[in-house]
């Protein structure tokens, strides 16, 4: 990524102004980008459990009844309680076109939570016992890769754009036959967040894809930093 860079001095001679400013007054101003990519070591994955029936009631049971199922596997499976968390619960008519209009056929009810897997090399397994808990009725909404130790990652990278900045200042301040001074200012912009994702969302693709090399997460930090020179 290519970041706008400027070095700025004041003018020795000002004629708007009364006063006037020396050399020793400059200051040089960068940007610095630290991007830091690493191994994921755990999966987030949103699953959503699906019942029609004819009322409304017992469509929101029957949604009920396969949440607590999956849940029951996935818990089997090894993930901890506190890494299920429910997410949404819907409840929507279906309709059929009639003759005297729109007609209700039934009412169709669903479940969403998200679940973190922990033991990224069973991870597979875990998604294919959950779906085939029952395979036409739980489908996989979402599914992405990160790391247990966000801030540690995010550290780095921090790191990475401060020094990034630095090394560009000091290479300014050469160019202008002048040596790099304190840091003045430093604003940091706000952090991309670390993630990796699968194209597909089909349960079969993450079951194979958790079998080969997984996609990198990616924490971005982006430094604007203001040194002095003398």
């Amino acid at each position: 990524m290519r970041s706008a860079t400027c070095f700025t001095m004041p003018r020795r001679y000002a004629p708007t102004e009364s006063t006037t400013h020396s050399a020793a007054g400059a200051t040089i101003s960068v940007a610095g980008v630290g991007v830091t990519r690493r191994a994921p070591d755990l999966m987030r994955v949103v699953l959503c459990v699906e019942a029609v029936r004819e009322r409304a009631a017992e469509a929101m049971a029957a949604a009920g009844v396969l949440a607590d199922h999956v849940v029951a596997v996935a818990r089997s499976a090894g993930i901890a309680a506190e890494d299920i968390r429910s997410s949404a619960v819907s409840l929507a008519p279906d309709r059929v076109e009639a003759p005297d209009g729109l007609r209700v056929t039934g009412y169709r009810a669903a479940e969403s939570f998200h679940l973190t897997v922990r033991r990224l090399y069973h991870a597979g397994p875990t998604l294919e016992l959950m779906a085939n808990a029952c395979p036409s009725q739980v489908r996989l909404d979402a599914v992405g890769f990160g790391v247990a130790d966000q801030a540690e990652l995010r550290s780095a990278a921090r790191e990475a754009a401060y020094a990034d900045a630095r090394s560009r200042a000091e290479h300014y301040a050469r160019l202008s036959g002048r040596a790099l001074g304190d840091l003045r200012a430093l604003d940091e912009q706000a952090a991309v967040p670390g993630a990796a994702t699968l194209p597909g969302c089909a349960i079969e693709q993450v079951i194979a894809a958790v079998s080969v090399d997984l996609p990198k997460v990616e924490e971005q930090v982006t430094v604007q930093a203001v040194f002095a020179t003398r």
